[in-house]
């Protein structure tokens, strides 16, 4: 009897089985959300893992960036822990990088799996909403990994989270030690920044090197530099929906930038015009906004044989943003898991930045990098003995924890586009002061955006 009474049970329990079996398998890998689950979940223990992902992930995507010696140096390092992804990967000039997706969304052609993000087109980029929430699957990654200034820069108007910062991007002063040492009696950074507690200090300053130079050396080079450093550490949010508070937000930036000009302190360069390249090494101006990245690109490029005549200090009143660029997962990719991979290693992972950090410079905006590798940033960059100072400390030390992010939108990139129309004139018409600077700004906003209202 007890035989007899067994059976039934065993087909049952045999039943269950093979209906979990077949459940599991139906699954695909899914999560509850319908997304793909995340590399983290799918991997064989056995299977060596980055940050989660198997190492042994298949895929190919497409890449399209403006630096070319990173993508010479980065993808090979990549395809030693994932030797089965292939990056394909295109240089696009960043100033053309916009139209060419757009080009690409609206014909159907080639888009990219890895989308970047210059500052300057940032917003416009966001509001198209062809990224994905990187805090969803398959890349479950949480904005509590970033430093804190930088998910709001990284998220569209919806607060997701659609990019990793490709190099942080908090900024200070460069300056000229030798015309610091003629003109201000010291090129110590920190006799510098007690000398430059607050703008009116520094506009005092600018008119002695006036006088001491007979004219010929000024404080600050453009006007347009001095315009980023006094917007960025001004930041706070001044555009909600199709308001643009301009008069609020530019206030007191323009107070401070309209007195630098009326004391003569800003030199008669725009920034990024070969003038303003071979001012540089030229010496006849001391102060220019750096970030980490414009060690490389404007101080080494521009005065090659400018080592140790460099230093760096956190601007008066507070440190500020200087370009930067994000890094996302185009919405519409067939190969997500693969696109965050080359993400993940290249911009986060220790073993990417061993690389990227070393050989190139950059510094990422993930918390973990500066808890675990301390190390790397005491021995510092070769960009360091152009300055005679360790510049990934005093960055991360001294400036990050002042600078404060703001969500970017499409109508940031026409305020910016708008100003850079608008300063040349101000620069060379001293008669024009900030209200009419201001009433004018607002005015070609407008035409520039119809649909907004300008406050």
């Amino acid at each position: 009897m007890r035989g007899k009474t067994r059976q039934p049970f065993v087909l049952s329990m045999a039943i269950v089985l093979l209906l979990t079996f077949v459940l599991s398998g139906c699954g695909g890998g899914k999560n509850d959300d319908g997304g793909n689950a995340s590399p983290s979940q799918t991997a064989d223990e056995n299977v060596p893992a980055i940050g989660g992902i198997p190492t042994n992930l298949k895929g190919e995507i497409v890449v399209w960036d403006w630096d070319e010696a990173f993508l010479k140096t980065m993808v090979p390092e990549f395809n030693k822990y994932f030797p089965n992804i292939k990056v394909k990967y295109t240089v696009v000039n960043n100033n053309d990088y916009m139209q060419k997706l757009q080009s690409g969304i609206a014909s159907g052609s080639e888009v990219p799996d890895v989308i970047l993000g210059e500052m300057n087109f940032r917003g416009q980029l966001f509001d198209l909403d062809i990224l994905d929430n990187l805090e969803q699957a398959p890349y479950n990654f949480s904005r509590d990994e970033l430093l804190d200034y930088l998910p709001p820069l990284l998220s569209n108007s919806k607060g997701e989270l659609v990019g990793v910062d490709q190099s942080i991007t908090p900024a200070g002063l460069a300056y000229r030690r030798d015309l610091a040492q003629t003109y201000l009696g010291t090129d110590d950074p920190e006799k510098l920044s007690a000398m430059l507690t607050d703008w009116d200090a520094f506009i005092e300053k600018g008119r002695e090197v006036l006088e001491k130079s007979g004219g010929t050396v000024t404080m600050i080079a453009s006007l347009d530099d001095a315009y980023r450093v006094l917007k960025g550490q001004t930041e706070q949010p001044y555009i909600e929906g199709t308001t643009i508070n301009l008069t609020q937000r530019m206030q007191k930036p323009f107070e401070i930038l309209f007195k630098m000009r009326d004391a003569g302190i800003i030199g008669k360069y725009e920034g990024y015009t070969p003038g303003w390249n071979a001012s540089f090494a030229k010496g006849d101006n001391i102060f220019y906004p750096l970030a980490p990245w414009s060690a490389k690109w404007n101080v080494q490029a521009n005065d090659p044989e400018g080592i140790g005549r460099w230093g760096l200090i956190p601007a008066p009143e507070g440190g500020f943003t200087y370009g930067g660029t994000s890094v996302g997962v185009y919405k519409n990719s067939k190969n997500k898991e693969a696109a965050w991979a080359y993400i993940y290693f290249c911009y986060i992972s220790s073993e990417g930045m061993d690389v990227n950090y070393h050989k190139l410079g950059n510094l990422p905006g993930v918390k973990s990098f500066y808890e675990k590798h301390r190390d790397w940033l005491e021995e510092g960059t070769e960009l360091d003995k152009y300055f005679g100072q360790n510049l990934s400390l005093t960055f991360y030390e001294k400036i990050v924890p002042e600078v404060v992010g703001s969500t970017q939108t499409k109508y940031d990139s026409i305020v910016q586009t708008v100003f850079n129309s608008l300063f040349p004139l101000w620069m060379k018409d001293t008669s024009i002061d900030m209200h009419e600077a201001l009433e004018k700004f607002k005015e070609e906003i407008k035409n520039q955006a119809p649909e907004v209202t300008v406050n």
